[in-house]
């Protein structure tokens, strides 16, 4: 059979092994010993049919074809389970050529492995064949970065790729402006070729330096190749102007926290000590950052760490102050009090009040924060975020190029 390229009819063997095991069971009941003759005429069929291949299972399941046949249950999967075991082992006069295997060789066995692999897949859990049927097709990713490239060579070409300024406004994060930003300019570069996906039209956009929630003011923003330049403006100079209210201090330093302690008194301060704490700080100076910041904790962000209640002591960090000063008279807005501060940075203004208040003898915590600096550029260069379009992107691009 396997020279004529058939598959194999094991029920000759087992028809063999049926009747070599009936006389072995007649000479165990009729005598006490067994003769080598009849012992090699019972193992011979076993040995034949193991080098052919086939395994006893498979001379059993043949050998009980019938009463399978007859105990088959209604399951889909038994059925096809079944269906396997009848393309491997066909009846007699059938002419059925070898299956091959993915390397070339012959073999009989493939129907059930493949009736196997596929009753195991259908076994999986729920979520499992969800995953797998939501699952992209092989070479999704270099696709991906295929169309991802083709983003980035027709933003450059549309000029979308440099670094520009944008007028933060209160109650977005840093982040979300990247966000925004990044959206509108994908929504646009789909526009002009609609055949890339949503993810492959995304190109790179980064910020210069976190500004919190609350505050306002020049957030420098890269995109495509203006995101390495990010980090010469995250260290660089920048200016705020802020404003401070003596009385209490909050868990985060400004007003969105909450108040911590009793009221202290401020009534007998006056400009002249103001200005006297305010000059002490110029120059290099040790601040500890709040436990509400972006500081890294052995990777982990400081404020996710406050917001879980875990106290982690904030290490002072060296900072530059290049100028501070007092903005308007004391006794014109008491109790808060106006500021202007130049510093380089990693400078949390927010710190930088409370340690003026502890100076004085006094609480207190930030209520307004713009930041009207940033490297090179100032308020009046910024864009905001009600009427950016991408061609006054590429217009404020071409602009800070001009400029830097």
């Amino acid at each position: 059979n396997i020279r004529a390229g058939h598959a194999m009819q094991p029920w000759r063997c087992g028809k063999a092994l049926v009747i070599a095991l009936l006389s072995l069971a007649r000479s165990l009941a009729t005598s006490r010993s067994i003769s080598p003759f009849l012992f090699c005429l019972a193992v011979a069929p076993c040995a034949m049919s193991w080098s052919l291949n086939v395994g006893f299972h498979q001379l059993r399941s043949v050998a009980l074809r019938p009463a399978k046949e007859a105990i088959i249950s209604s399951s889909p999967a038994t059925r096809s389970m079944w269906t396997a075991w009848k393309a491997m082992y066909h009846t007699e006069g059938e002419r059925k050529p070898l299956s091959r295997s993915a390397s070339g060789a012959s073999d009989i066995r493939s129907p059930l492995r493949a009736e196997k692999k596929r009753r195991a897949a259908s076994m999986m859990p729920l979520n499992c064949q969800k995953q797998e049927a939501s699952s992209k097709p092989a070479g999704t990713k270099q696709n991906r970065g295929i169309e991802r490239e083709r983003a980035k060579r027709l933003a450059t070409d549309l000029g979308l790729d440099g670094i520009f300024p944008v007028h933060k406004p209160q109650n977005f994060t840093s982040y979300d402006v990247v966000a925004k930003i990044r959206s509108m300019i994908s929504r646009h570069l789909r526009s002009l070729q609609p055949e890339l996906t949503r993810k492959g039209a995304e190109i790179k956009v980064g910020h210069g330096g976190t500004l919190d929630p609350m505050a306002t003011g020049v957030l420098v923003i890269g995109v495509g190749s203006g995101t390495r330049k990010m980090d010469f403006f995250t260290k660089g100079r920048k200016a705020y102007e802020a404003v401070g209210r003596f009385g209490f201090f909050t868990d985060t330093g400004d007003a969105e926290g909450t108040q911590i302690g009793e009221v202290h008194p401020w009534e007998d301060l006056t400009d002249e000590k103001l200005i006297k704490v305010l000059d002490s700080y110029i120059g290099d100076i040790l601040q500890r950052p709040p436990m509400y910041s972006a500081v890294k904790i052995q990777g982990v962000r400081a404020y996710e760490l406050a917001r879980k209640g875990v106290e982690v002591e904030m290490k002072p960090r060296p900072v530059r102050v290049h100028s501070i000063k007092l903005m308007r008279p004391f006794a014109e807005t008491a109790p808060d009090f106006h500021i202007y501060v130049d510093c380089g940075g990693g400078t949390y203004i927010r710190s930088l009040i409370s340690d003026i208040a502890l100076d004085l003898g006094t609480a207190a915590h930030m209520t307004k924060l713009v930041r009207t600096h940033q490297g090179r550029f100032q308020l009046e260069d910024c864009l905001t975020l009600d009427d950016m379009t991408p061609d006054k992107i590429v217009a404020s691009i071409t602009k800070s190029n001009e400029l830097l």
